[in-house]
């Protein structure tokens, strides 16, 4: 073990894993951080209707009330997107 090449390939996978486990660090980052990007959409978008409906109620000729069955097949839509485009498992 003392050979100047097993030293020399024990320091190189050491700088290999550690490269790894950084690596890993920021994919968890990163997801994490998209993660909560996308549930900040998802509530602004609640908010958004919840608004236009308080509004439908008060001026009923300018404003509609939200059609809940889109609104549920676009946030599936947008849910299955981000899924795709960020490789998330679900």
């Amino acid at each position: 073990m003392d050979e100047p090449e097993v030293i020399e390939l024990v320091e190189y996978t050491r700088e290999i894993e550690e490269i790894v486990l950084q690596r890993k660090i920021e994919d968890s980052y990163d997801k994490e951080h998209m993660l909560k990007s996308m549930l900040l959409d998802i509530l602004t978008s609640c908010r958004d209707m919840e608004e236009t409906n308080q509004l439908s109620e008060r001026y009923p000729g300018m404003y509609e009330k939200s059609d809940a069955e889109s609104l549920v097949k676009n946030l599936k839509t947008y849910i299955l997107d981000m899924n795709y485009k960020n490789n998330l498992g679900i």
